[in-house]
């Protein structure tokens, strides 16, 4: 606002001086007070503002009511940015002479220095009162209203201004940035446009009508816009930040890190646009320099939501979970509904094994009505990891009904129906996932092992060899494919897979979980319990290996030792685990559930025929190796008959059984 005064100050100058000139020829001690303020003025204009303010002093010190001279000394002090004392200095004008129009406006601009827009509005509109035709005051008290977020009044005054003066670009800006405020961005536009048209270089009616555009979604003429901004005003560092921005959105993530650069050579401290930059580089997959632009913006602004969420989200990516919860629970104390925050927080939370805490923050991020079906897909592959099937499922069925082409969507919705024994919908995923890419691994390995838990096993071993020709690596398929060869009594070839898939990826649980039952089928309990072991390190929410190890302790002679290590896991599960068919298998083992209820349960808890056939499979089986360990071989051999007249073959306790039946006719 100093411009404005600066412009009227600049017209009443040179009239005031050849007044003053004029009146020089005398020595009276008013005529030498006129001779300090005449000398005064010429220090202002030429910009000595600490002379002019000593020589307005000796004015006021030869004349004591002298309110130009208070005036101008105020001018002066306001350029030194002194501006309680000129307001001290254009209220004595006030009050030496009251209908002082200046004073009142120029009091009125160093009150919106201080920030007290209440104290401009005021002042203005007592000089208005004293001068109704004084535009620039309507121009003043239309900003302070703005800053007030009185736009109306913004706007009411400004269209004044634009009555007395209408030529003047200024005012047509400033409405324009009301009516934007509003959003009222038709007349905004109109606004801008004149204000072009009166100014063809105005580089700030460019960038404000640049801005709309981009908040219509026209960012084209943004673009276009933002590029004249910058043409008629190089140095002009929001529009760079604007037009990075645009460039962004429009994907060109290196472009917009260019304008960026400009933005922050022109201004270091510019910290949002860190963020900006921050995120661009995030595009790009560069994340260790997100993370040190988002670090930049929060040491320069600590509120700012988007950049730790940046943060977070880098660290994430570099698996840096820990890192990455904290980035974004500090983002979401900064905003409470910052919906990919809570989603994000989830996703690093579900790596971490905090699966109950990343299904209730991928839960907000739900409710918060976050766009796609990550968040459904996360919490779906959390409540899976609880054991809670059916939400799981729900979850899943949900995520694919959102997209259906999501290869991971799909093959995860397929392993819940493996867990559900629902192998026909497993093949089914597995087979729509190979459809949708042919070259990815992971429909393979899903459909082979639903068709190896239906029995079919050479189907199954080609699907495997499908998945491990698509990634070699695969542990998964390399694991599986072990255990279909085993069902074919194909031993040798087992191991070489099992093996090959520990060797290949040895932190991989399943791989010694599988491993682990090949070894204890063939009688090798120490190896066995040794992978098993390792596949609870790696996976503690696997429940099935327990078994075995209590199984195996118990047979090498340490059945108390054994029964306090899984009773004491038993004991821990809670919600859905705690419910599971699994828990029951636990219980049994180690508890003194009778072994009538355990088969009872077997086909009580089944969701459907098949996993009931399952359910009764395993119970039989683990029935006969408590009866076995108990010495009882002819209620061993009873019970590992019926679980091998289940059918299932592809069960694993159907196998053991075998090999436990095999050994008691020896």
């Amino acid at each position: 606002m100093k411009s404005y005064r600066r412009l009227w100050l600049g017209l009443l100058l040179p009239a005031l001086i050849i007044v003053c000139v004029s009146c020089s020829r005398h020595h009276l001690p008013s005529q030498n007070a006129g001779l300090f303020f005449n000398t005064g003025l010429n220090e202002l204009q030429s910009g000595d503002y600490t002379r002019a303010i000593a020589d307005f002093s000796q004015a006021m010190a030869l004349k004591t009511n002298y309110p130009d001279a208070y005036l101008y000394r105020g001018e002066a002090k306001s350029r030194l940015n002194d501006y309680a004392g000129t307001i001290a200095d254009d209220t004595r004008a006030i009050e030496l002479k009251p209908d002082y129009a200046y004073a009142y406006f120029t009091r009125g601009n160093a009150r919106a220095a201080l920030k007290d827009y209440a104290g401009t509005v005021a002042d203005d509109t007592r000089a208005i009162e004293l001068k109704p035709e004084y535009a620039y005051a309507y121009f003043t008290r239309g900003n302070a209203r703005a800053a007030l977020k009185d736009y109306a009044g913004t706007i009411a005054d400004d269209t004044k201004a634009i009555a007395l003066d209408p030529n003047d670009a200024r005012s047509y800006l400033s409405r324009g940035n009301a009516r934007a405020a509003l959003k009222d961005y038709p007349k905004a536009i109109q606004d801008y446009n004149k204000t072009i048209e009166l100014e063809p270089k105005n580089a700030m009616g460019y960038f404000q009508r640049g801005n709309i555009e981009a908040a219509r979604v026209d960012y084209a003429g943004a673009l276009a816009d933002f590029d004249r901004a910058v043409e008629y005003n190089p140095q002009f560092t929001d529009v760079y930040a604007a037009r990075g921005d645009i460039k962004y959105n429009f994907k060109k993530y290196a472009d917009a890190i260019h304008d960026y650069d400009q933005a922050l050579a022109l201004n270091p401290q510019y910290a949002r646009v860190y963020s900006s930059r921050g995120n661009a580089r995030f595009e790009l997959n560069d994340y260790a320099a997100a993370i040190a632009d988002c670090t930049r913006a929060i040491s320069l602004n600590p509120n700012q939501a988007i950049a730790y969420f940046t943060r977070g989200s880098a660290g994430f990516q570099l698996k840096d979970y820990p890192a990455a919860v904290a980035d974004c629970t500090k983002a979401i104390s900064l905003n409470p509904n910052y919906a990919l925050a809570y989603f994000t927080r989830g996703s690093a939370e579900y790596f971490l094994k905090d699966f109950e805490e990343a299904v209730a923050d991928c839960t907000r991020a739900i409710n918060l009505h976050l766009p796609g079906a990550d968040a459904l897909y996360f919490r779906g592959l959390a409540v899976k990891q609880l054991k809670d099937y059916d939400a799981a499922l729900a979850d899943f069925n949900a995520a694919v009904g959102m997209d259906s082409t999501s290869i991971p969507y799909l093959v995860n919705r397929g392993w819940v129906k493996l867990a559900l024994s629902d192998f026909d919908g497993a093949v089914a995923d597995g087979a729509r996932a190979i459809e949708l890419n042919p070259n990815d691994a992971a429909g393979y390995s899903l459909r082979g092992e639903a068709r190896r838990r239906l029995n079919k096993f050479d189907d199954a071993i080609a699907d495997f060899t499908q998945a491990i020709g698509k990634d070699p690596k695969n542990a998964l398929a390399w694991s599986y494919r072990g255990l279909a060869r085993e069902n074919l009594k194909q031993i040798d070839r087992a191991f070489t897979d099992c093996s090959t898939a520990v060797e290949l990826d040895p932190q991989s649980a399943a791989a010694h979980e599988n491993l682990g039952l090949l070894q204890n089928n063939q009688s090798q309990f120490q190896p066995a319990l040794e992978n098993f072991r390792s596949s609870l390190q790696l996976d503690p929410g696997l429940e099935y290996p327990r078994f075995r190890i209590w199984l195996i302790r118990t047979r090498l002679g340490e059945p108390e030792a054994a029964t306090r290590e899984l009773a004491g896991h038993v004991k821990s599960l809670s919600g859905a685990a705690a419910a599971d068919w699994t828990a029951r298998i636990g219980q049994f083992l180690a508890g003194p559930m009778a072994g009538e209820d355990f088969l009872n349960t077997a086909k009580t808890s089944a969701h459907n025929p098949k996993q009931q056939s399952s359910q009764l499979c395993q119970a039989n089986y683990y029935a006969g190796m408590k009866h076995l360990m108990a010495g009882d071989k002819t209620g061993a051999t009873a019970l590992f008959k019926k679980s091998l007249d289940t059918g299932e073959k592809g069960c694993a306790e159907y196998v053991s059984a075998m090999t436990e039946l095999a050994a008691l006719k020896k």
